[in-house]
């Protein structure tokens, strides 16, 4: 995996996800959760390989910089 790739990780924008779940099959690592408050991408998990974001039917899917320390390991956007 290159490194740029491991420097991001996939975030759901839970505003727009209508939570198909379209992209966790696509993940290869697995990283995308369906949870009761909708889906997370667990970043500990993560490996940026944007697999998920192109075939996000709405959008919700995007990179953002990996943070250097996950407090918690599941990163969504608001």
């Amino acid at each position: 995996m290159p490194a740029a790739a491991l420097a991001h990780v996939a975030v759901v924008d839970r505003q727009l996800c209508d939570a198909c779940g379209l992209c966790m099959p696509l993940c290869p690592p697995l990283a995308i959760l369906m949870r009761r408050e909708g889906l997370v991408v667990d970043a500990a998990v993560c490996t940026g390989c944007r697999k998920c974001i192109a075939p996000c039917p709405v959008g919700a899917l995007s990179m953002v910089q990996r943070p250097t320390q996950v407090h918690d390991e599941r990163v969504a956007a608001a």
